[in-house]
């Protein structure tokens, strides 16, 4: 079994206070340097697959070939980094996360019936139905039967076992509750941690276990991963609702004109008054009236919700950021806190 450096027991608690605004600092990696890292977790990625099949061959062009920015595995080497740790595994480790990431998206392409998966025909529409379940359930096997095989696999085949779970459950609890307007803050959370979270907290939470961190640490950048993982969805949602058109691609409230439940809806509905509440219910009935959008905008106008939910926003970002700020000045701090601020969303006074 291979040795590898332990970071001394000096990593910081998660700090909740925000402080000034993040200046961009020079990177850990330029393009260049993160598009060679990608190039290896391809490769791995491709590797891990393995199978020759026709079918599976597919499944390797779909995983490997079919883009995205892969900021798991990368989250996961940031943290490496950061921890001190210089081995190897946490390739392996990187392309576990992604696999098992590409498995829940071919499952939900069937499940929400999508067309379309970054810009190309989704899986099944090509494949059908039934192959892309399989091949996405292949693909979990293909991460697991590799996770046992690496030094760390007994510590990591726990973390990874609790996404997939927590995935399962957010999948079914979207499918239960994500169209129906009385959905709350509580069953959110649980499709938020099930569907995005965890996996980032398995990434950070990882890096620990390679980098052999005790129990308190690990716990620490677990939480650091979930709560950075929710950060992406509640902006995401904020950005559906409020972003310029020409920066989202699509026209403002597209979720609440397709019937979706998300972060700021359920926060509206939550501080309107019966009256208010009673009207925002029956917008909802009706999304599809010209006037129905124009009168939620107005709703969240009124009661000043657009410009405090970019405020938390910014404070949960700031208060990620001080955690990293906590460990020794480096490249790869740098990087981390770059990648960080470039998520803080405009603050407006609406």
């Amino acid at each position: 079994m291979r040795r590898h450096k332990k970071r001394r027991d000096t990593e910081p608690a998660l700090c909740n206070s925000a402080k000034s605004f993040f200046k961009p600092v020079k990177t850990f990696l330029d393009k260049t340097g993160r598009a060679a890292i990608i190039k290896k977790i391809d490769r791995r990625l491709g590797a891990i697959i393995g199978d020759d099949l026709p079918v599976f061959t597919d499944a390797r062009k779909f995983v490997v070939k079919s883009g995205g920015k892969r900021i798991r595995p990368l989250t996961h080497y940031y943290f490496c980094q950061l921890l001190g740790y210089s081995g190897d595994e946490w390739l392996d480790v990187g392309a576990i996360g992604e696999l098992i990431h590409a498995a829940s998206l071919l499952h939900d392409d069937v499940i929400d019936l999508s067309d379309s998966r970054r810009g190309l025909p989704a899986f099944h529409v090509t494949e059908g139905n039934k192959r892309t379940i399989l091949t996405g359930d292949f693909l979990l096997a293909c991460g697991l039967d590799h996770l046992q095989s690496l030094p760390h696999g007994f510590q990591l085949l726990g973390v990874f076992t609790r996404v997939i779970k927590n995935l399962s459950v957010g999948e079914i609890l979207q499918m239960e509750h994500e169209t129906k307007f009385e959905t709350d803050a509580t069953i959110y959370e649980r499709i938020v941690l099930g569907k995005t979270a965890s996996l980032f907290g398995a990434m950070t939470e990882g890096a620990g276990i390679l980098a052999g961190v005790d129990a308190a640490q690990r716990t620490r950048l677990r939480d650091f991963g979930l709560r950075m993982g929710r950060l992406f969805q509640v902006r995401d949602d904020y950005l559906d609702y409020f972003a310029a058109r020409e920066k989202l691609g699509k026209e403002p409230f597209a979720d609440f004109q397709r019937g979706l439940v998300t972060h700021p809806l359920i926060r509206l509905r939550e501080e309107l008054k019966a009256k208010d509440r009673k009207r925002l219910q029956s917008l909802w009935k009706n999304r599809d009236a010209n006037e129905a959008v124009e009168e939620v905008s107005d709703l969240f106008t009124r009661a000043g919700l657009k410009r405090r939910l970019a405020i938390e926003i910014e404070e949960e970002i700031h208060a990620l950021m001080n955690y990293v700020r906590a460990f020794p000045v480096s490249g790869v701090r740098d990087e981390i806190l770059s990648t960080l601020s470039t998520l803080l969303v405009p603050v407006t006074q609406d």
